[in-house]
């Protein structure tokens, strides 16, 4: 279900026919806008001017767009009205560069801005020629911001070159001057050092008021600015050559920026930031008749602190439609309350004001906070101004816990314990107090819940169509954003998206019914059950001569795929907060024997654990996977991707079986193993004749006095007697645990070569177990005889049997042990030993033992005397 996968909750789905129109409008209306509004005039006096840089032919193979850009100029002058002067110059190296450089575009914000151009030339064969005074000027109100419902009212000039060649450099500058009056004056901004492609030349340069205190400070960088005062201005300068370009790995989180960029701030500190934000924020003192009826409203439904809170929240989040008009000081000052309460739209300043008033008057202490939802955590690594921040939502408290609202969200009809809240790291609060940067994860919440269980139910046959049923759970967040898109999603599109996932993992999927949905908002939780039918579940290799059934993982594949690189100098950006559990059935049409198993991979970065449960005719296999950070280290993304790999390795899952004759399938002789059979009775007979051999051997009793000594089946032999009574049966349970392991199927599968399971000793391995344990049910029944009738020859056979059963285990241990496929029972050498010890006791006992000596007295019947006996220098130890 990949639609629901990969969507983040935060995100909203635009009307595509409603924004293309609005924008087709805007995109018409002012595509012709009166030239005046810009001027071609020179470059301000102020302004350094400074030569082209020229093509380096090391760096000439890292160019992009077909253009090499000779310099890079920023020129910024923070005085009075604040100026900044860009000049730019590239050359064409091929039909491409002509392409990018024929076209030139410049934004800028009429509302607080004005923009001149200073120069256009076209430099070709080292003679310039002026385009200036004959370029073509279109001014866009293009909106770029209008796929996030922003109108910022910015505009686009578009300047048309005519006759640009390959060769030909292409140099121009513009000034732009302005300040946004929300700031009361205050500077602040950052210039690049170093871009994604080669620049012959980057030259920057500041102009600071040496009255005024702006901190200037470069960040990823150890370039050194040359510092002068010019005329009671400071003059800050950044000269750079032959500049290599710096790729940043594209699957960096978001707030890794690796680009040195020298920045300046007039803001002191974060509380400095705080201070300035206030008064924009500040509550209103009277409520407007419609905003003071709203707050009785919810006043009057709801009894309790908790229920206000949320009533407040939905309000916002449903009834004021999300629209942002940021024009001029409306780029971060929000609007009256009572005016986006009226007209019943607003952007995330706009909703966090007008919630924070409900709250407010609804007896709920609540302040805005300052968010930036890319640079996240990275924002204490940035000087403090308003420029770093490009959200708003709102902090509440109640009942002491702290609750981070956003009220830009989809209306949340959670209660309060399963609400999910907002969390970009860090956040700047905006009250009376504020101390700097606070953090939004002390209290994290637990990951999001998502339960995926597939099942499919071949009970009516592994070759025939298999039902296939995904019931999958989504809790906390995945709820929200499954919820967002069951909203914006047809339900069409919806079900067809989840086949086409399903179906790159069964060739001719259907669907067999509707998908289901059941939504429980209150406790935040969706289900929906998807019903599916895989015409072909199983396939036959003519080369194995068997078929096989693949039971993959399409959800968990996905948490499992590697990066797309471990050679980086970025971290690599992983999932948030990604707990999967999967759970597999496969219900199957008779009982298989499948060995139970569990896998553990850990590591820093995440955790996956596999267990596979046989159930009868169910085949249970359980997955999951659970994300520990988000990020990890360019240095740790090769271990990060073997283990993943590792992981990997152990999911998927193959049923394989024969392919029985039409006889067989009849009559069930597919599971008789002949050969296994001759052999079997073939080891039959030699251990009877070899019990009835051994029978005749009738060694007198030890000699010495039995007065006064224990005698009788009793004290200690009672222990190797139990033991005695117990082989036969023991023996018996063994051949029939087995007996699967000597049918044809899995003889056929482990000892033909060529077989997925096939190693060399497995024939070995199987016909020496058939054999000895048909060894030791023969001789655990003779040597039990023996022992009742008290015979003499007892002692000296049962140390002869416990000596070979010893050697029997460590044989099979060993063979077993020696095929890979083959896993290591837990605990299995201290048996091991265990059984060693105990047969080493027992041979003691019987050779040392006056009450063996006393009980073992019985010689054979004067009827059989005249068989010849067998020697008992044959028995000797």
């Amino acid at each position: 279900m990949a639609v629901e996968r990969e969507r983040s909750s935060g995100k909203r789905r635009r009307n595509p026919s409603r924004l293309s129109a609005w924008l087709l409008l805007l995109a018409l209306t002012p595509a012709l806008a009166d030239v005046d509004e810009v001027r071609r005039v020179a470059a301000p006096d102020w302004v350094v001017p400074v030569e082209r840089g020229n093509i380096d032919d090391k760096l000439l193979g890292q160019i992009s767009g077909g253009s090499y850009y000779l310099l890079s100029d920023m020129q910024i002058n923070v005085q009075g009205q604040r100026s900044i002067y860009r000049r730019i110059a590239s050359q064409a190296i091929n039909a491409a560069g002509v392409d990018a450089l024929a076209t030139i575009e410049i934004d800028f914000d009429p509302a607080w801005q004005t923009l001149d151009i200073n120069s256009i030339d076209l430099i070709r064969d080292g003679r310039t020629l002026p385009k200036l005074a004959t370029a073509t000027l279109r001014i866009l109100q293009r909106e770029t911001a209008l796929d996030r419902r922003i109108y910022d009212g910015s505009k686009s000039v578009t300047i048309f070159l005519e006759d640009v060649r390959v060769g030909d450099i292409v140099d121009y500058a513009f000034t732009v001057h302005g300040r946004n009056p929300v700031f009361d004056g205050r500077d602040f901004g950052a210039i690049g050092l170093q871009f994604s492609v080669p620049v012959a030349r980057i030259h920057a340069r500041l102009l600071t008021p040496g009255k005024r205190d702006i901190r200037v400070t470069p960040r990823n960088s150890n370039i050194e600015a040359r510092v002068r005062d010019e005329g009671g201005m400071r003059a800050y300068e950044w000269d750079q050559r032959n500049v290599a370009p710096l790729l940043s790995d594209a699957d960096a989180p978001s707030w890794f920026d690796p680009y040195p960029v020298v920045q300046w701030s007039e803001f002191a500190d974060w509380p400095a930031v705080a201070a300035w934000a206030l008064p924009l924020y500040a509550l209103p003192k009277t409520l407007s008749p419609e905003l003071a009826a709203e707050v009785a409203r919810i006043a009057k439904a709801e009894p309790s602190p908790e229920g206000r809170l949320l009533a407040a929240l939905r309000f916002v989040q449903g009834e004021i439609r999300y629209l942002g008009m940021e024009i001029g000081p409306g780029s971060h000052a929000p609007n009256p309350p009572d005016q986006v309460l009226a007209r019943r739209f607003g952007d995330c300043k706009d909703k966090t004001l007008l919630t924070v008033t409900l709250l407010d008057h609804l007896g709920i202490e609540a302040h805005p906070a300052l968010v930036n939802t890319n640079k996240r955590r990275a924002l204490e690594q940035r000087m403090p101004h308003p420029g770093q921040f490009d959200h708003v939502l709102v902090q509440a408290k109640l009942g002491g816990r702290t609750f981070w609202l956003d009220p830009t969200r989809a209306t949340q009809n959670a209660d309060l314990a399963h609400l999910v809240q907002a969390d970009f790291d860090l956040a700047l609060i905006v009250d009376g107090s504020s101390k700097g940067l606070v953090s939004m994860s002390e209290d994290r919440q637990p990951a999001p819940v998502r339960l995926v269980k597939a099942t499919f139910d071949a009970r009516g046959g592994l070759d025939k169509p298999v039902p296939f049923t995904v019931t999958t759970t989504l809790e906390g967040e995945r709820a929200e954003a499954m919820r967002n898109t069951l909203a914006t999603t047809s339900f069409e599109e919806l079900q067809k998206s989840y086949l086409n996932f399903y179906a790159g993992y069964y060739n001719g999927l259907n669907i067999a019914k509707p998908m289901e949905v059941k939504d429980d908002e209150r406790n935040n939780r969706i289900v929906t059950v998807e019903h599916y039918q895989i015409p072909e579940f199983s396939s036959w290799s003519e080369e194995s001569r068997q078929h096989t059934a693949d039971i993959p993982t399409p959800d968990l594949d996905e948490k499992l795929r590697g990066p797309k690189s471990t050679v980086r100098t970025a971290p690599l950006g992983i999932a948030r907060n990604s707990d999967l559990t999967l759970v597999t059935e496969a219900l199957l049409p008779e009982t298989w024997t499948i060995k139970p198993d569990r896998v553990k991979v850990e590591d820093p970065a995440f955790s996956f654990e596999r267990a596979i449960s046989p159930r009868g005719n169910r085949l249970v296999i359980t997955d999951r996977f659970t994300s520990l950070v988000d990020e990890v280290a360019a240095a740790d993304t090769a271990r990060y991707a073997g283990r993943l790999a590792e992981a990997r390795d152990q999911v998927n899952y193959y049923l394989y079986w024969g392919q029985p004759t039409e006889a067989e399938t009849r009559s069930g002789l597919d599971r008789v193993n002949w050969l296994l059979l001759m052999i079997g009775a073939m080891s039959l007979g030699f251990w009877i004749w070899l019990a009835l051999k051994c029978n005749r051997h009738d060694p007198p009793a030890q000699p010495g006095t039995t007065n006064g000594l224990p005698r009788g089946l009793g004290g200690w032999l009672v222990l190797p007697g139990l033991g005695l009574i117990a082989t036969p049966f023991f023996a018996v349970f063994t051949l029939v645990s087995n007996l699967e392991a000597w049918t044809a199927d899995t003889w056929a599968n482990l000892t033909t070569f060529g077989n997925e399971a096939y190693h060399a000793l497995w024939a070995p391995a199987l016909v020496f177990e058939l054999s000895m344990q048909l060894g030791v049910l023969v001789f655990g029944i003779f040597v039990l005889i023996l022992f009742f009738r008290r015979r003499s020859s007892l002692p000296r056979i049962f140390i002869a049997f416990q000596i070979a059963v010893q050697l029997q285990l460590l044989i099979d241990t060993a063979l077993v042990n020696a095929i890979p496929q083959v896993a290591a029972e837990p605990g299995e050498g201290a048996q091991a030993f265990g059984s060693l010890l105990g047969t080493v006791i027992w041979i003691a006992y019987f050779l040392k033992s006056s009450r063996v000596a006393n009980t073992f007295v019985v010689r054979r019947e004067k009827s059989t005397a005249s068989v010849p006996r067998v020697p008992a220098e044959a028995f000797s130890l």
